[in-house]
């Protein structure tokens, strides 16, 4: 009886052992799971976020978009001071080394992107988001409470045409799954914490300047949010803040179309052709050339002059003699400007053969 006994104790003892050693690999397998899900991303340090400037309605102004005369020359940017709907946080991290991690073809953790991608579901209004608690929704906002967003050259490599960007796609899911977080929320405080993020996040986006759908993505985040906050305001009965979004939404439009104008400034198909035979007829007059010039050098606006000389690449390959003697000088001259993506889009202007790619769009057949 003892020797059963024992026996039977020995059993149950590995018995339980062995669900030990299946529950603590279930729960390293959980672990690992959560893990990749999550990332292993750098931690971004403290931040703070303060809160808006304090509104003097009367010091509210609706800019004049309307007026050519008055807005050719602006920078295409907020005229209202964003700090008065949602101010940027005090982190001092670049945002740029959390979200290139994700950039699609190079990124550590474009897969991840990917799969959260894929998870979205629909919502009126706001199309694909995340769900409110998906991991990465969650890692993101200490990154949208730093102050600065960089990517170029440290973090992604300017060339020319085939300049990389970062998963902007992802990055507007991002504000989107916070403004559909937020419209869900039953805490209006909650809510407009979440509408504030998907704006700092356009806000940062559109920091560097350097390539044009990078800040067009900007523009759209921070339109998803001033709406979403207009409505908050205006079902919370809060006037003053529902007329400072109306104001910042009422100048998103005219960004937009004067974004187009100036795209279409830099923009040679007009003056080009690619022939049945493949050879390529060009004639564009001086004075476009001058335009083009102007835009990299006098511009407010440094990503239409990084366009610009993508165009002044082509004229250095098709223009008349005399074109090319002057694309040459100005572009050798900008090679010694302290603007380092100034001066690196010269180079490549320089140096970048007649681009199969860029003139088969750019010339009609």
């Amino acid at each position: 009886m003892t020797d059963s006994t024992d026996r039977k104790r020995v059993l149950v003892m590995i018995c339980a052992a062995a669900v030990v050693v299946l529950l603590a690999g279930s729960l390293a397998a959980r672990f690992v799971t959560s893990a990749r899900i999550s990332g292993s991303g750098p931690v971004p340090p403290a931040a703070s976020v303060p809160e808006p400037a304090v509104l003097s309605v009367g010091d509210l102004e609706v800019p004049a978009w309307g007026s050519l005369k008055t807005s050719r020359n602006w920078p295409v940017t907020f005229r209202t001071d964003l700090d008065l709907l949602a101010p940027l946080g005090d982190g001092p991290a670049n945002s740029g080394e959390y979200f290139v991690a994700f950039a699609k073809d190079v990124g550590s953790r474009a897969d991840e992107a990917a799969e959260a991608m894929a998870e979205r579901h629909e919502v009126s209004d706001l199309g694909a988001v995340l769900r409110p608690d998906h991991p990465l929704l969650l890692e993101a906002e200490p990154w949208c409470d730093q102050s600065t967003m960089r990517f170029y050259p440290d973090l992604l490599e300017l060339d020319g045409y085939d300049t990389r960007i970062p998963n902007l796609l992802y990055m507007l899911t991002l504000a989107k799954s916070w403004v559909a977080r937020g419209e869900a929320a039953s805490d209006p405080a909650l809510a407009l914490a979440d509408f504030r993020r998907a704006v700092r996040l356009g806000r940062l986006l559109r920091q560097e300047d350097v390539t044009i759908i990078a800040d067009l993505v900007g523009l759209a985040c921070i339109r998803l949010g001033a709406e979403a906050i207009y409505r908050s305001a205006r079902d919370q009965e809060d006037v003053e803040l529902a007329l400072l979004a109306s104001v910042v939404l009422g100048e998103v439009a005219p960004q937009r179309l004067l974004t187009s104008e100036r795209i279409t400034a830099g923009n040679l198909s007009a003056f080009g052709r690619r022939d049945n035979d493949g050879t390529i007829a060009f004639e564009m007059p001086d004075s476009r050339l001058d335009r083009l010039m102007a835009l990299v050098t006098s511009g407010p606006d440094r990503r239409f002059g990084g366009e610009a000389l993508i165009g002044l690449n082509i004229v250095r390959h098709l223009g008349t003699p005399a074109q090319k003697n002057r694309v040459e000088e100005f572009l050798n001259e900008l090679t010694a400007s302290p603007d380092p993506f100034l001066a690196h889009g010269a180079r490549w202007a320089l140096e970048a053969p007649l681009n199969d790619e860029l003139i088969g769009d750019a010339f009609r057949s």
